[in-house]
């Protein structure tokens, strides 16, 4: 059963927390796996749910709860008014003076509550737009979850939800901020396994006026059959690749420099590769450097673009617009 099927069945009521996490702290809980069915289901907050200075200031409850306050790792928590801000060093308190929406918070530890997956998407495209909250959506939708003490940055683990039921959690939410989260998970695709390839996806599927290619979604990390030969050459009856668009014949491949350190590696995927490509494949490798790197990402966009037919703006504009984009994306 997933996070967001339980937003709506509210446990009885709790003994008031000491701490509210929020944004990417609370989504960087949420990455550990089987964590949403070990919480079961929200609870109705206490009248002062709010988050003080000296409840952030005790650091066994910060252990006992996963979380750490200090500046590389800033602990981000909700207050319900502007004067409750946390002035410290390492926190980074969030605002939310409207009424909760139902199933906003989960009990982590005794003493400390957390934000569900769809209220940190909620407050994320709220605060930060559109883009980074479809980077949230694919998150809570995808078998992954940023974590920066993960090796890696991100743990594997079970989709929180699939977009269809945040779309129908938000489609009944009428809160504050509703707009936006409906807005970021028009984007998502659920599927993805890992942030890069989240970043890959959005960039070839957001909308132009974004600075994306307003392609259609592909499907991501699918099983592609393969000739006899290449089974042979590679000892495996198929592959699996990360985003492909089947009428058009198109698969992306995110390189991790980590991943694709060996020659074996370097090897084994060049013969995949090719293989595919005389199967009629167009094969692309996309790393973050190439993402990174104007004139690279143009000659990976164009050549998918045209094998779809379509062209983007060619003006100094929609360049600044894309390289934004891709700032946002990669610095998420």
């Amino acid at each position: 059963m997933t996070v967001s099927v339980r937003l709506l069945k509210a446990a009885p009521s709790i003994v008031a927390p000491m701490i509210a996490v929020d944004d990417i702290s609370a989504l960087a809980r949420w990455s550990e796996p089987g964590l949403s069915q070990r919480l079961s289901a929200p609870k109705p907050p206490p009248p002062d749910w709010s988050t003080s200075l000296d409840d952030v200031k005790d650091e066994s409850v910060l252990r006992a709860a996963g979380l750490v306050a200090d500046v590389q790792a800033p602990l981000h928590v909700i207050v319900d008014d502007p004067s409750r801000r946390i002035r410290r060093r390492g926190v980074i308190s969030h605002v939310w003076s409207a009424s909760l929406p139902d199933g906003a918070l989960f009990q982590l530890t005794p003493r400390v509550l957390i934000a569900s997956p769809a209220f940190c998407l909620q407050g994320i495209a709220t605060r930060y737009g559109e883009v980074r909250g479809a980077l949230a959506a694919m998150e809570i939708c995808g078998g992954y979850g940023r974590c920066a003490s993960a090796p890696g940055g991100f743990y594997k683990r079970s989709p929180l939800a699939t977009p269809e039921q945040l779309t129908e959690h938000f489609r009944t939410n009428h809160s504050y901020g509703v707009r936006h989260a409906r807005a970021a998970v028009a984007h998502a695709i659920a599927g993805s396994r890992s942030p890069m390839e989240t970043v890959v996806v959005l960039l070839f599927t957001l909308p132009v006026e974004l600075g994306g290619c307003g392609l259609p979604a592909p499907r991501l990390n699918v099983r592609v059959e393969i000739s006899p030969e290449l089974r042979a050459a590679i000892g495996k009856p198929y592959v699996v690749v990360d985003l492909c668009w089947d009428e058009q014949r198109i698969i992306l491949e995110y390189d991790s420099y980590l991943w694709h350190s060996s020659a074996l590696a370097v090897d084994s995927d060049s013969t995949r590769n090719e293989g595919l490509r005389d199967q009629g494949w167009m094969v692309r490798s996309v790393t973050a450097g190439m993402l990174g790197n104007d004139a690279m990402r143009r000659h990976l966009v164009s050549r998918v673009m045209r094998r779809f037919g379509r062209a983007l703006p060619s003006d100094e504009r929609f360049d600044r617009l894309q390289h934004d984009l891709v700032q946002t994306l990669l610095s998420n």
